[in-house]
């Protein structure tokens, strides 16, 4: 399967893993799944980070990606043009965070499952989207 990271999925994956309920655990081993990583998710960080309101850890956004990169195996999902066009298409209404919103798209555009703790990601089921919770709390 196809599975695109949440921004806070990817935070518990570096930090946090026990956050991660044993199904996501047994999905994110699973080589036969492939992972994405969205460049919003990484732009959020790098705002959030740089505005104080993210802790990394003594990391920085460049040594969360480097990490990713050596022990993770996952793609890069860029933001293309049309993403941005049609992104109005998107009922705005469950969700007013532009951040997710844009991940809602890409997820629903390439046909990938976002993996997600956020219940309003949740509600756009209705609009194609592929969801998997993902926290303890959750499964």
């Amino acid at each position: 399967m196809r599975y695109l990271l949440d921004t806070h999925t990817m935070l518990w994956i570096a930090f946090n893993q026990q956050k991660l309920s044993p199904r996501i655990q047994t999905i994110l081993l699973d080589s036969q799944n492939d992972f994405f990583i969205s460049v919003v998710s990484i732009w959020e960080i790098n705002i959030k980070f740089s505005s104080g309101k993210l802790d990394l850890k003594d990391k920085t956004p460049a040594d969360l990606m480097d990490g990713f990169n050596t022990y993770f195996k996952c793609s890069y999902l860029e933001l293309n043009i049309s993403d941005a066009i049609n992104l109005y298409k998107l009922n705005a209404s469950h969700h007013k965070d532009p951040f997710d919103r844009m991940l809602i798209w890409q997820a629903i555009q390439n046909k990938l499952t976002i993996i997600t703790d956020d219940e309003q990601i949740h509600k756009y089921k209705d609009c194609g989207l592929k969801v998997i919770w993902q926290s303890l709390s959750s499964t």
